[in-house]
């Protein structure tokens, strides 16, 4: 049993989980817009999710209070350092050889990007990114779909307007609804100052915000590529949303929430073959 509970604390506090998902939903992003090297961008962006996440949270630890995860970054930092710094390296070695051509587009993309991950810890003033008032899911949801959606399209020079206006805005809601939840789970130690939705209108509401997001997030995904294994995906997301409860901990927002993202990577994937 302590064996297992420490290889279930590197699979979530390593931030393993989220890194895969992120794996999972580039490749199936690319799949189902045509990209032919997919899997190259899907090791961008898990690479990528695993040095911010992980470079973020060793950052904390001089920061912010003790809590479990805190605790278990301090313990193995590290580990984590060399893990991370090593994950970096790949990454840009990933996105050097992804780049067709350097065009403006996604020079910006990836500056405003990598700015958010940096502001979202490191303060511009008095406040980092993740205290500012309504900031905090939206400069998550902006990262990850200029990351793992946009960067490929731009890059492919797989653009049209079905796809930007439905299918971007699609996962922007999605992520966006994702991240709304997890501030549920960081009501113990977001100030009030923060004014997240659950410190605004509670749990209950937020939960319903949040499946709201992902309904509209079904209809644009469907309006581009219909397919019942993608809204399975969608309705399974909102299903654990709903089951979200006070009792609930790390392991299920880490574990089933984060990993649930790859399952719509995974619906991409087959109904694209």
């Amino acid at each position: 049993m302590p064996l297992l509970k420490r290889i279930l604390n590197y699979v979530i506090y390593a931030n393993l989980v989220v890194a895969t998902s992120a794996f999972v939903l580039s490749v199936g992003v690319g799949e189902v817009v045509g990209i032919s090297n997919s899997l190259g961008y899907g090791l961008f962006s898990s690479l990528s999710t695993f040095f911010v996440y992980n470079g973020q949270r060793l950052f904390k630890i001089s920061s912010e209070s003790s809590g479990p995860r805190l605790n278990w970054v301090f313990k193995n930092r590290k580990f984590l350092w060399v893990a991370s710094m090593a994950s970096a390296v790949l990454a840009l070695l990933c996105f050097v050889c992804l780049v067709n051509r350097v065009n403006l587009t996604v020079v910006l993309i990836m500056c405003v990007s990598l700015v958010i991950s940096i502001l979202y810890v490191i303060p511009l003033g008095n406040k980092s990114l993740r205290e500012i008032s309504y900031a905090k899911t939206h400069a998550i949801a902006l990262t990850w779909t200029l990351v793992i959606v946009v960067f490929p399209l731009i890059n492919e020079n797989v653009c049209s307007t079905k796809l930007f206006l439905s299918f971007v805005p699609a996962h922007y809601l999605y992520f966006l609804a994702v991240a709304v939840v997890f501030d549920i789970n960081d009501l113990k130690v977001d100030p009030l100052s923060q004014r997240t939705i659950p410190q605004i209108v509670g749990t209950k509401y937020t939960k319903k915000v949040a499946c709201a997001l992902l309904l509209l997030s079904m209809i644009g995904i469907t309006y581009y590529t219909f397919s019942s294994l993608s809204l399975g995906a969608v309705l399974i997301q909102i299903i654990l949303i709903a089951g979200i409860s006070d009792r609930r901990g790390n392991i299920y927002f880490d574990l089933y929430i984060d990993g649930a993202v790859s399952l719509l990577g995974l619906s991409y994937i087959f109904c694209s073959w």
